[in-house]
């Protein structure tokens, strides 16, 4: 267990920023295109595990991967909004590791027949940190839905799916 001094609190604050900036950055992406903000949320090769979401299996890819997968992944909707929930629990496995647990709800939003449409999900996000010389950054991110609410074609569209 950490010490909890100066230290330990400015590594909490940073850590906390990054789980902010995680979900803030590919709403920043969708909107004006630029994915190199959430691509620096990341250690230069990740594990991004989203199985439990989309299937498949967790792929080892680097930054900039992930940024063209999150490109992609939200490229049929319109608007994006991650909501991160304030409560993030952080488990510090030494002074350079931690693990992080942070509940989120995710708004999608797209247009269908002229009509509005939102699918939301409601997740837990658990990320394995490590602190780098750029500072704290995701090595591993694991997405666990709990809920998903709305239009369910929302699902369809992050796994690929596009209207002819």
């Amino acid at each position: 267990m950490r010490e909890k001094d100066l230290a330990y609190a400015l590594d909490w604050m940073a850590i906390q920023e990054l789980v902010a900036e995680y979900g803030q950055a590919i709403d920043s992406g969708k909107d004006t295109g630029d994915w190199r903000r959430w691509a620096n949320v990341f250690t230069p090769e990740l594990t991004a595990d989203y199985s439990r979401f989309m299937g498949g299996e967790p792929l080892t890819i680097t930054r900039e991967m992930a940024a063209e997968y999150g490109r992609v992944a939200v490229g049929a909707f319109t608007r994006v909004q991650h909501s991160t929930a304030n409560t993030v629990r952080i488990h510090f496995k030494s002074d350079t590791q931690a693990q992080v647990m942070a509940y989120a709800e995710v708004s999608h939003y797209f247009d269908l027949g002229g009509v509005q449409q939102e699918w939301t999900l409601v997740g837990r996000y658990t990320h394995d940190v490590e602190k780098t010389a750029e500072g704290w950054r995701i090595r591993k991110v694991l997405l666990d839905p709990v809920h998903y609410r709305g239009n369910p074609l929302g699902l369809e569209f992050v796994k690929g799916r596009r209207l002819s």
